[in-house]
């Protein structure tokens, strides 16, 4: 289904505790041709502002007249036109009809849902979008099934069974806390339900133990590669949720602590078996503690970490810095209780207060410095470019220091890494050529942008290069470049890309990768493959 808010950025938000895979950043004027935010051009008063009026004007959106139904699949499957178009999402049913013309990915794309359960299809592109918000007025009733009800083909996931079963597994001991929410996803669930899929790894274990002062939780993710920057704490006073992002997938530990502990904790991670431990300071000191506590829901899933479900912090606005004409950085702290990194190739999600407008956004480090490095946890840098038409970057572009918005809750091991990036696509970049640097790696930065005024940070890279020993290079192409312009001119091509990429060859590895609007990385996907590199070594940010 079409990006139902496609990929520019706005205002007035909250940050997911669930980072997710890259998605590509905005840059339109940028693409070599069509339209790189994946849009359907609209007619005019079809706007998302417009769509968001009509549902406020009293329209009988939802044709029941404000009567909730309870639908089957068969009675579902009949609703399947242009002109009667209903969606079931989540077990409750939309009439889509009247969105049809409003829809930013075009009809076609949400016709592919129409008469459906479409809850796969939806989250496989943008779960994080509030379709309840945007749908509310278009709401029928709920789905109800009468008989089992199975898909057309087409919309069945690939490689996926329904008749899986996920055991959530646990180091068995004494002191272990039993599961009582392992899921089971069995063929008597809809089809749509998505399976928990199993890691390549073992499954990840978890423990607690306790010491006079500290109550130690444990979790082995049995991957040598964890690291701090891949654990997400969540802590209100006794609840504490840790997610710990392994590899693609994520395992969760969620309880209701059984006493009080202190605000502070601290997140440590090491050992052959990637062991990660949340040190949570007690309260009563010598006072031993006979359980942990009580599971809540979500404890002990291990899931592929796009089927997480998406759940939201405030953060605060603490700093705004003009980089050019017309983008922006901003500084985001994370509450107190709350360790927040996002993993490098992964992004964040913000809401609008409306909470009818979402957006992803890849946070960048926080300064060009090898020798900068800022305790990941506590602040997200966000690289945004305000466009006027926007639905949520001129809101971010006035928002006042101090107000709080909502967020959503690894460097390769080859010799040479290459980076091309399309204007804003440069924010996953970043944070891939600092580590690499610091482990005296080749990188080399490919930024493509319209003119000389749209050059982010130019300076900084120019003392990032000198402050390398020449490990980083960079290189400035310009498609509209003004005439006192002695740089590279173009666009992504075959010609150009030849001309700068590093020999492909067996004497070093060299790993690629590619963001920037959907045109421009797809494109540059296609060359590479046609210049001999092959898919293994080459990465595209794609939402």
């Amino acid at each position: 289904m079409g990006s139902t808010l496609g990929c520019s950025r706005d205002a007035g938000s909250t940050i997911s505790v669930q980072p997710a895979p890259a998605a590509p950043a905005s840059s339109e004027e940028l693409a070599p041709e069509g339209n790189p935010r994946n849009k359907t051009a609209l007619k005019p008063g079809r706007s998302l502002m417009d769509w968001v009026k009509l549902g406020h004007s009293g329209a009988d959106l939802a044709g029941t007249k404000g009567t909730l139904l309870d639908v089957t699949p068969q009675e579902l499957a009949k609703h399947s036109k242009r002109n009667d178009a209903w969606m079931a999402l989540k077990g409750k049913v939309y009439n889509v009809t009247p969105y049809m013309e409003f829809h930013p990915g075009g009809e076609e794309e949400l016709m592919r849902g129409a008469g459906q359960d479409a809850t796969h299809l939806f989250n496989e592109v943008h779960k994080w979008v509030n379709f309840e918000g945007m749908l509310q007025k278009c709401l029928v009733g709920r789905l109800v099934e009468s008989r089992p009800f199975f898909l057309k083909p087409s919309f069945l996931p690939l490689g996926r069974s329904s008749s899986k079963t996920h055991n959530a597994t646990e180091q068995k001991n004494s002191l272990s806390v039993p599961n009582t929410n392992a899921q089971t996803v069995s063929s008597a669930r809809s089809p749509l339900v998505s399976p928990l899929t199993p890691s390549p790894l073992p499954s990840p274990k978890y423990d607690w133990f306790q010491t006079h002062t500290v109550i130690n939780l444990a979790v082995y993710t049995r991957w040598k590669h964890m690291t701090r920057e891949r654990v997400v704490v969540l802590k209100r006073e006794a609840v504490v949720k840790v997610v710990c992002y392994i590899q693609d997938m994520v395992y969760v530990v969620h309880l209701e602590l059984d006493k009080a502990v202190s605000h502070e904790f601290e997140v440590r991670v090491g050992g052959s078996v990637g062991k990660v431990d949340i040190l949570l300071q007690k309260q009563e000191t010598g006072v031993r503690w006979s359980r942990v506590g009580k599971t809540l829901p979500g404890h002990g899933e291990h899931l592929k970490g796009k089927d997480m479900e998406i759940e939201y912090v405030e953060c605060t606005l603490v700093r705004r810095e003009a980089i050019t004409h017309n983008t922006s950085l901003l500084v985001l702290q994370v509450p107190e209780q709350t360790h927040l990194p996002v993993p490098v190739g992964y992004h964040v999600y913000l809401r609008s207060p409306s909470k009818e407008i979402v957006k992803p956004y890849t946070p960048v480090a926080s300064a060009l410095s090898l020798t900068s490095q800022e305790e990941p946890g506590r602040h997200i840098h966000l690289f945004i470019k305000v466009y006027s038409d926007g639905a949520l970057t001129p809101i971010l572009d006035a928002l006042p220091v101090s107000s709080t918005v909502e967020l959503t809750a690894a460097t390769t091991t080859a010799s040479h890494l290459v980076l091309l990036a399309a204007g804003t696509g440069l924010t996953p970049m970043v944070k891939l050529m600092l580590p690499a640097l610091r482990n005296k790696k080749n990188v080399h930065l490919l930024l493509f942008n319209k003119t000389e005024n749209d050059i982010p940070w130019k300076q900084e890279f120019e003392n990032l290069v000198e402050e390398s020993s020449s490990l980083l290079k960079v290189s400035h192409v310009l498609s509209e470049g003004s005439s006192s312009w002695t740089g590279l001119r173009g666009r992504i091509d075959k010609t150009l890309l030849e001309k700068l990429l590093p020999e492909n060859s067996q004497q070093q590895t060299t790993y690629l990768c590619l963001c920037g609007p959907t045109e421009f990385t797809k494109l540059g996907i296609s060359l590479l493959g046609d210049l001999g590199y092959s898919s293994d070594a080459c990465h595209a940010f794609l939402g």
